[in-house]
């Protein structure tokens, strides 16, 4: 049985060998292991600092690119509300000079209207004072003799170069 014993004694040591071999091994590569993962996480705590980094850059670059669209949206919006007035502005001058053209229209029409209807007036009052005067006309040699025949009566000169309002004369003795 010493023999059997023995056997068992030397896998014992064998095993206990190879436990203890396997145990350091072990040891070695959760050491190893254990390294790694702290570089692994602390590349990864690096990386993660960096992407908060390039995060908060970027996020400071679109807020800082937000705030100028914003400010030029403001600006475009003012000057759309500028030119929304002025076309206002122009539409209603366009409408109210638009109501005086058709007020001059029609005033035109009116006076071109009353224009013919002047002409035929006028042209009646022409015809009128030409037959006046042609009356005024024909009995002028009548009226010279009556007043030469009445000059010659009554020995008056008269003075017919004082203008048309007044007419002078005088009494003359001498005949």
């Amino acid at each position: 049985n010493n023999g059997d014993e023995d056997d068992w004694l030397d896998l014992d040591a064998k095993m206990s060998s190879i436990l203890h071999t396997q145990k350091s091994q072990q040891a070695t590569t959760t050491k190893t292991l254990a390294a790694r993962s702290t570089t692994l996480l602390t590349a990864l705590h690096n990386h993660h600092t960096r992407l908060l980094a390039d995060s908060s850059n970027i996020q400071s670059t679109l807020t800082n690119s937000i705030h100028k669209e914003k400010q030029a949206l403001h600006n475009e919006s003012q000057e759309l509300s500028t030119q929304l007035s002025a076309v206002q502005e122009l539409q209603s001058t366009k409408e109210q000079l638009l109501r005086s053209n058709s007020e001059i229209q029609t005033q035109l029409a009116t006076c071109a209207s009353n224009i013919h209807e002047c002409q035929q007036e006028a042209k009646e009052e022409v015809s009128t004072i030409q037959t006046i005067e042609a009356r005024h006309m024909k009995n002028i040699p009548k009226i010279k003799h009556e007043l030469t025949l009445h000059a010659m009566m009554t020995n008056i000169k008269w003075d017919y170069s004082c203008g048309p309002e007044k007419l002078r004369g005088e009494v003359s003795l001498n005949k």
